[in-house]
C-alpha cells in the first residue's frame, strides 16, 4: 500500500511540475538532463540534453516527438557529455512528448525566436547545408544553408552531425564539417556542416 501510496504522489508531482519542466527517466548506465529548448530564428526546434553516464550516438538514433496524433522524428548528436537533438518547427507552440534513447519527458516548445535574442548563450554555431533543386530558368542543384547547429567546443574538420534532422526533406541524414562545399555544384566557401553530394 506504501508502495501505491508513494508511486501516485511521485505521478502528481511530475504532472504538477511548471511548464518546461521534463522528466527523465534513469538507467542503469545513467541518464538525461533536458537542458533547454528553443526555436530558434535561422534554425529548427533544438532540444539539449545533459548526458550523465557512457552513451554512445548510435544509443540516441530513431528519437521522436509527439503531440497529439502527430508524430515527428528527431535527429540527435552527442558532443561529450552533450545531447542536441533538432525537429519539426510544427512542433511550435505546443505541449510535446519527447522519446530518446528509451527516455521520456514531457516540454513546451516555443514559439519561433525573432533572432534578437542578446541573452543567448555564448556558443560555436555552424550552418547547416544541403542540396535543393531550384527551378528557376532550366533548374539546378545548389547547397542551402537549412539550419544552424550550436555546440559548446569548436568544430573540427571532418567531424560529423549524425543523423541531422532536415525538415524539408523529413528525414535525418550526415553533415560533415568542412572548410567548404563537396565540389558536385557551384561552392560554397564557408566553414560549415555539409550533406554528401546526391548520386
Amino acid at each position: 500500500m506504501k508502495k501505491i501510496l508513494f508511486t501516485s504522489i511521485v505521478v502528481l508531482s511530475l504532472l504538477a511540475l511548471p511548464t518546461g519542466t521534463a522528466f527523465a527517466a534513469p538507467l542503469a548506465d545513467g541518464y538525461l538532463i533536458l537542458r533547454e529548448v528553443r526555436n530558434d530564428a535561422d534554425s529548427s526546434v533544438i532540444f539539449v540534453f545533459d548526458v550523465v553516464g557512457e552513451f554512445s550516438s548510435s544509443d540516441f538514433k530513431n528519437g521522436f516527438v509527439f503531440f497529439g496524433d502527430e508524430k515527428f522524428p528527431m535527429g540527435c548528436h552527442l558532443e561529450g557529455s552533450v545531447l542536441q537533438c533538432t525537429t519539426s518547427r510544427a512542433t511550435a507552440g505546443e505541449y510535446v512528448t519527447v522519446n530518446v534513447g528509451g527516455f521520456i519527458f514531457w516540454a513546451f516548445v516555443p514559439e519561433r525566436g525573432t533572432g534578437d535574442d542578446t541573452n543567448a548563450p555564448s556558443e560555436y554555431c555552424y550552418g547547416v547545408y544541403d542540396v535543393y533543386y531550384i527551378e528557376e530558368g532550366e533548374g539546378m542543384n545548389v547547397w542551402q544553408q537549412f539550419a544552424t547547429h550550436c555546440q559548446d567546443s569548436p568544430a573540427n574538420f571532418g567531424d560529423t552531425l549524425q543523423d541531422f534532422y532536415n525538415p524539408d526533406f523529413g528525414y535525418p541524414s550526415d553533415y560533415e564539417f568542412l572548410p567548404n562545399s563537396p565540389g558536385c555544384f557551384d561552392p560554397v566557401n564557408i566553414n560549415a556542416y555539409y550533406g554528401v553530394c546526391p548520386s
